[in-house]
């Protein structure tokens, strides 16, 4: 309770705490995927097969291998540096994230301002898909694609999953908040005014549905992560390296060579998930409450 009031009390301001923290991030982690080619270039240049993340092997160490200088967060019990895998891991992830974000981002708020502006026929078609695609967990079907069709990449997938949430629940919402600001009288001055169809979404309609279009593209990249995660954990994407690929191969790979549990290479993977879901739920929840109109003036 003691948290909830201060939440309510501190409202915006905390929101937009929240909102910078979760950036800061999502740069950092954006940093270490940037990291990986720069490394493979300079330091790890004179020693490609030890430091390659996906056949790497170094003969100077037993494996699984501690934190040490030579390998920072370690090695796996396939003697694949841990540092590198990560790095390396993080682009198909942050390429499911802006695929989804984007596909979210314009589907959800061309479909939902659409059926908020243009009534009747419009508004039916959009709903009555809206509702067909609600239907439709995206969660599931990305699962059911990523698993049976192993050559879908990661933006393809994103995609996939931003299309489903972007059309069902993210214009579900979309389109109410849009009724909402229609039925301002600031919207039927601009029609008196002589303001064009185009001209009205564009200056009044859109600029007070991009908060809930944030929260909802927030939102869906966050089950994207997630479903990225179990889709290489399962091992139908092994044939590229990624987040859940770490866990997997954590986990598998010390019982096929009886090594013990590398758990830094295990906490590598989760974590980073972890680290990208916080990040967009932080980001989410703070805009929320920095853009609420009943915590704007709570003082």
């Amino acid at each position: 309770m003691i948290f909830a009031l201060t939440k309510a009390r501190d409202g915006p301001s905390a929101g937009r705490s929240r909102t910078v923290l979760g950036f800061g991030i999502l740069a950092f982690v954006a940093m270490l995927a940037a990291l990986h080619p720069v490394l493979q270039a300079t330091v790890w240049a004179s020693q490609a097969n030890v430091y390659h993340p996906e056949v790497g092997f170094d003969i100077q160490v037993a494996h699984p291998s501690g934190f040490s200088a030579r390998h920072p967060l370690g090695t796996d019990p396939l003697g694949r540096d841990v540092l590198s895998q990560l790095t390396f891991a993080l682009r198909p992830t942050l390429l499911v994230v802006v695929a989804s974000a984007v596909t979210v981002a314009v589907l959800g708020t061309v479909a939902g301002a659409a059926a908020a502006f243009w009534r009747g026929k419009t508004e039916a078609a959009l709903t009555h898909l809206s509702d067909a695609m609600a239907l439709l967990p995206p969660s599931l079907a990305m699962l059911v694609v990523g698993v049976g069709r192993p050559d879908f990449g990661p933006t393809e997938l994103g995609i996939l999953y931003g299309a489903i949430f972007g059309l069902g629940p993210g214009a579900a919402a979309i389109r109410a908040q849009g009724l909402l600001v229609m039925a301002q009288p600031f919207m039927d001055a601009a029609r008196t005014a002589g303001g064009g169809g185009w001209w009205i979404v564009r200056k009044h309609l859109f600029p007070h549905l991009l908060p809930l279009v944030a929260v909802q593209v927030a939102s869906a990249v966050i089950g994207a992560i997630v479903v990225e995660g179990f889709i290489e954990y399962l091992g139908a994407a092994q044939t590229r390296l990624g987040l859940g690929s770490l866990v997997y191969a954590a986990i598998t790979y010390q019982r096929v060579l009886r090594t013990g549990v590398p758990w830094y290479a295990l906490l590598a993977g989760t974590a980073a998930i972890t680290l990208l879901v916080a990040a967009f739920y932080m980001i989410s929840t703070g805009l929320r409450e920095a853009f609420d109109p009943r915590l704007r003036n709570v003082t």
